[in-house]
């Protein structure tokens, strides 16, 4: 039997499905890895202290010199909270390249050097925290007339 339209309309042979709406595919491990990561360097910076009380990035002394760190455990300036993050990043690379040289054991050389560059990284950023410690403690506001008086006779 043939059809009655003309042969150049051709009838489409196209099955039409139902569409499946499932789970979306899993984001990949670094990229979760990433967020989490950032996001908590975010907050062990004191960077929510930043966003709420918006605080001037640097502040100025008597003089007009800059003070990128303010003397007071309970103050913080918006460059602090930058800088904290960084060297807790800095720490955390270190931790991990100290971590990633096991896997290399038949490797000694390679192991070694990951090893000593993240020793250098983590001790790095930890003598950082503390130095940033030391300028903001309040023991160290006996110390500053002090240095003001030998600064003066020299």
């Amino acid at each position: 039997m043939k059809p009655w339209w003309p042969r150049f309309i051709v009838k489409p042979r196209v099955r039409l499905v139902r569409p499946r709406f499932g789970m979306p595919a899993r984001p990949p491990d670094i990229l979760v890895f990433g967020v989490f990561f950032f996001a908590i360097l975010f907050v062990l910076g004191g960077n929510i202290y930043t966003l709420v009380k918006s605080p001037p990035a640097i502040a100025t002394g008597p003089n007009g010199e800059p003070i990128i760190v303010y003397p007071a455990l309970d103050v913080q300036l918006g460059l602090e909270g930058m800088v904290a993050s960084v060297v807790i990043m800095i720490g955390v690379i270190g931790l991990g390249l100290i971590y990633y040289s096991s896997r290399y054991v038949f490797q000694p050389g390679y192991a070694l050097r990951l090893m000593a560059l993240g020793m250098i990284l983590a001790g790095g950023a930890f003598l950082m925290v503390t130095y940033l410690m030391f300028l903001k403690s309040p023991t160290r506001q006996s110390i500053i007339p002090m240095l003001d008086m030998v600064q003066a006779l020299a």
